[in-house]
């Protein structure tokens, strides 16, 4: 199974990650989208965002979002056409918005 996140707040990332290990703890593949105020999030948050790459978290970005925002190595900047790929392609999504 694959779970996709969609992260558009700052006050939900560490639920958002907790989330996402317990899929991984569980075998499931997991994709997170982060867009808005989620991208400030993770980027203030290097240490979480390197544990979900760790965990092998697909971690995405919207480019938009994350202009002038330093980002971990290994968090892809993308678009809403990955926003619509992530839904598009995961079992059950999760959105915080």
């Amino acid at each position: 199974m694959k779970l996709g996140i969609v992260l558009a707040t700052r006050v939900d990332l560490d639920d958002a990650a907790a989330l996402a290990h317990a899929a991984r703890r569980a075998r499931h593949e997991v994709a997170i989208f982060l867009m808005d105020t989620g991208c400030t999030a993770i980027a203030e948050a290097p240490a979480i965002a390197t544990a979900l790459l760790d965990d092998d978290c697909e971690l995405v970005a919207c480019s938009n979002s994350a202009v002038g925002l330093v980002l971990v190595d290994g968090i892809e900047r993308g678009s809403q056409d990955d926003h619509a790929a992530v839904i598009g392609t995961s079992d059950r999504v999760v959105a915080f918005t």
